[in-house]
């Protein structure tokens, strides 16, 4: 029952909407698109698990009905009268697809009818199946009578062979006396209700018999149901095998029901202690051996030397002088190639240092600051981006900033125009379908599969299917490594990316992208007892850092917790990334520590800073109303809600006032927000997966009278047009 509450919750928009679950399941994608296929392959996998349920339900429920071995076809008229929950929820899912159907991806009345008609034959079809599987194989009393009757002929039968050899194992229903029911009336077919016949006079041998040959046959049909499921992760880095999301997960449910069942079939009362035992132990070897060490890695990077991860290590690292000046006269250089650029550009001596923030949100973030960025260089004659000397920030944001920053650069030497809209329609593609599929068919059990790069080899683990897809996306555009932005950037073609993925062991940032930025952590005359930041290439200068996969960056920049593997990096003891927005959802850290260190070269060259922030919500929304009577459960779940939901609350605070802290008469900072929500309760959901109203909004938001004025404030500033 707590799968279908779950999936209850999920379909009727009450659990996990923020995330945009929902949506997965009410608006299935496949193959780039929502269609009548996707339809057809959500219903096959919920008629998938609508079968689990009454396998489940019919071993540990069959024994007390014993009326049913007496039935003709016994496990098929179960089924029948065990499909009030089934056709609840199918109904359910149906009225609520209408909904987002109509009003979120703007589905015409046809069209949505074609959709319900091919999810009722996905789910009818594997139904279908399992009957007529069922048909064959199903015995009732009377089958059994004649099975003895002829017992003397010596059936050679597989059915028949193994049912003697389970004759001689004493079931559970042997061992413990069901507890008998018997009902009134029952569903005898679709439109027909019968009396309850008695089975009193019927040898419980027999009637024993007959449910343990249907348990036989029902074990059959799971082995092949699990088998289909290794199968098809198997063939996984086919496009047409990766099912919607939802599919996957209705798969691990199905899956997890029938695990359940063989539970139950073989230890019964026994179970819930044997799965609990079993965790326990499987917890234990995990600590204690390397059976269950699942790791993933950073592609490209080398592992062959392990690097010490303490504080002398990374003071040492982080604070040397020499080091510190080289990185200082370093990016001075490319101020100097930029500054050569932006003095024509904005017709002055003093230009402005354009640097551009992205918050965190998943794809929806991921198209804001892509759309943001074709408009501001379309509304600007192509100019704006060229101004733009460094973009830093957190998750979604960086990856569509990313991917236009490597159009623009491509548009110097090709034909390659970033304003096209096929190019926003790449962006806003599903990451998520191929990141599910793989998690389901492949890390939640066996990682079989893997990949060698480098000379190195991976397992083709959820992580590696989101690099493999964001690839697919963007047309490999992004497939490179860091050390194939370092000559464009150094030469100021292209701005300078900066991540700062977190580190979880001790809450540390770890500094990534084509340059050193060790100068990060401030002046190296201050007292400290250890670096906020530590400086990717530095303190991985033995693993050919530079060799990293952009892609790979990309997603430690952006691993949500769950969603993403942490991945492992080479160092004693071992530390774990995640993603940068634990620390910093907006990039402003980052932004004041490269403008407080490069202090001096701004006051002489610059006549300030123009901070341009791509946020995923504004920051002075309204204080939500609350009711001042709390409830028992409200006062029990409120301390710790209201400490996550204030989350980034305290995030938009910090960064507001390093802003204001960082201001100064030397380099005056001016902020340029463009915002895509007002409000928290503005639903967009924090997914890799849109739906098209979702993607419509996103542009026309944009055209909002606040961001108008804010595009009409930048170019003012800049002089531009």
């Amino acid at each position: 029952m707590i799968f279908w509450l779950i999936l209850f919750g999920i379909v009727t928009k009450n659990i996990a909407m923020k995330f945009g679950v929902p949506y997965l399941f009410l608006s299935p994608e496949y193959l780039g698109e929502v269609s009548w296929l996707s339809f057809f392959i959500l219903g096959f996998s919920v008629g998938g698990y609508f079968m689990a349920f009454h396998l489940y339900s019919y071993i540990l429920l069959g024994p007390s009905f014993p009326f049913i071995a007496t039935l003709a076809r016994p496990f098929f008229k179960f089924c029948i009268n065990n499909s009030v929950i089934p056709l609840i929820f199918f109904i359910t899912l149906c009225v609520n697809i209408v909904d987002i159907q109509m009003n979120e991806e703007l589905m015409t009345a046809g069209d949505v009818f074609i959709q319900l008609l091919s999810l009722t034959a996905g789910t009818i079809f594997f139904i279908a199946l399992s009957v007529f599987y069922f048909f064959k194989t199903n015995w009732n009393i009377s089958t059994i009578q004649l099975r003895n009757k002829n017992k003397a002929k010596k059936n050679r039968s597989m059915y028949f062979f193994v049912g003697t050899l389970l004759s001689k194992k004493k079931f559970w229903f042997e061992s413990h006396h069901a507890k008998v029911y018997k009902p009134s009336f029952y569903i005898s077919s679709f439109r027909k209700i019968s009396p309850a016949r008695d089975s009193k006079h019927y040898r419980r041998r027999v009637l024993r018999e007959v449910f343990r040959q249907n348990q036989l046959n029902a074990s059959f049909f799971e082995i092949i149901v699990i088998l289909s499921f290794f199968i098809l992760g198997y063939f996984g880095d086919y496009g047409l095998v990766q099912i919607p999301s939802s599919a996957s997960f209705m798969l691990l449910c199905t899956l997890a029901i029938m695990i359940l069942t063989i539970f139950y079939s073989w230890f019964r009362g026994w179970a819930i202690s044997i799965i609990a035992v079993t965790l326990i132990m499987l917890n234990v070897i995990s600590a204690k051996t390397s059976f269950f060490q699942v790791r993933n890695f950073a592609y490209g990077l080398n592992y062959s030397h392990k690097n010490d991860y303490n504080l002398e290590t990374i003071n040492a690292i982080q604070f040397d002088s020499t080091e510190y000046r080289n990185d200082i006269e370093h990016h001075e250089k490319i101020l100097d190639r930029w500054y050569e650029k932006a003095t024509m550009l904005q017709d002055t001596i003093k230009p402005k240092l354009v640097l551009v923030n992205c918050s965190g949100g998943g794809l929806r973030a991921a198209m804001w600051s892509f759309y943001v960025l074709q408009q501001l260089n379309t509304n600007t004659e192509n100019e704006f981006f060229d101004n733009v000397h460094m973009i830093t920030g957190a998750s979604g944001g960086m990856v569509g900033a990313a991917y236009y920053r490597e159009l623009a650069l491509q548009s110097m030497t090709s034909e390659v125009q970033p304003e096209d809209d096929e190019y926003l329609k790449n962006i806003s593609k599903d990451l998520l379908n191929s990141t599910a599929f793989n998690m389901v068919m492949h890390d939640v059990f066996f990682r079989y599969k893997s990949s060698t790069i480098n000379g190195q080899t991976y397992a083709k683990d959820r992580g590696f299917a989101f690099e493999s897809q964001l690839n697919v996306n963007t047309d490999f555009v992004m497939d490179k490594r860091l050390v194939d932005y370092r000559k464009d950037e150094r030469l100021a073609n292209t701005p300078l990316m900066l991540f700062s993925p977190t580190i979880i062991n001790d809450g540390r940032r770890l500094l990534m992208g084509s340059q050193p930025y060790g100068f990060m952590n401030g002046d190296l005359n201050t007292e400290r007892t250890g670096p906020e930041n530590v400086e990717f290439l530095k303190l991985f200068k033995e693993n050919l850092p530079q060799s990293t996969k952009f892609t790979t960056v990309l997603r430690m920049n952006s691993t949500f917790p769950y969603i993403l593997p942490m991945v492992t990096l080479p160092t004693e003891p071992e530390i774990q990334i995640m993603d940068a927005g634990i620390r910093d959802n907006y990039g402003t850290k980052s932004t004041v520590r490269y403008i407080a260190a490069l202090k001096d070269w701004l006051q002489e060259h610059t006549s300030g800073v123009v901070l341009v922030e791509l946020r995923d919500i504004q920051k002075d929304y309204d204080i939500e109303e609350h009711n001042s009577n709390l409830s028992l459960a409200e006062r029990f779940i409120k301390p710790i809600g209201n400490f996550y939901g204030n989350y980034h609350h305290s995030q938009e605070y910090n960064a507001t006032e390093l802003v204001d802290n960082a201001r100064s008469e030397e380099v005056p900072i001016d902020v340029v927000t463009f915002v895509l929500r007002n409000d928290p309760s503005d639903m967009i959901s924090l997914s890799w997966h849109l739906t098209q109203r979702e993607k419509n909004d996103i542009k026309r938001i944009f055209n909002s009278d606040r961001n108008q004025v804010e595009m009409d404030k930048l170019i003012d500033l800049l002089k531009l047009n």
